[in-house]
């Protein structure tokens, strides 16, 4: 099952030490919180993106996991796309599970050649 969260905005977090999540960027539809994006040191095993249920069954964030090095990537999207969004699959064939695989995607389809203005 997909799940998609379109964001205009972002609040970005940059940790200390080099273990654990390094950084964080939570992404929001207007004042509503939709999802996060956790970037955890190189080198590390990330554990699969999820769907999180905070406090109540009927909200659904997206939270997807990535290494450090793509760090730079995402930011640079964040700064020159929109509209943007969050996308995770997950197979509930397989039980309750909420792990599946995500991405954070441009929200429409880009013209070729596109001008940096």
């Amino acid at each position: 099952m997909a799940t998609t969260k379109d964001f205009d905005s972002y609040d970005m977090q940059v940790s200390g030490g080099t273990t654990g999540r390094v950084a964080l960027i939570l992404c929001y539809k207007g004042n509503s919180f939709v999802g996060r994006v956790d970037f955890q040191a190189d080198g590390t095993a990330l554990s699969s993106d999820f769907l999180w249920h905070p406090a109540s069954p009927t909200i659904t964030l997206i939270v997807l996991q990535m290494p450090m090095s793509r760090f730079d990537v995402v930011v640079n999207t964040l700064r020159q796309e929109r509209p943007l969004k969050l996308h995770i699959d997950v197979d509930y064939q397989c039980g309750a599970t909420t792990a599946g695989h995500g991405y954070l995607g441009t929200g429409i389809h880009e013209p070729v050649g596109e001008l940096m203005g």
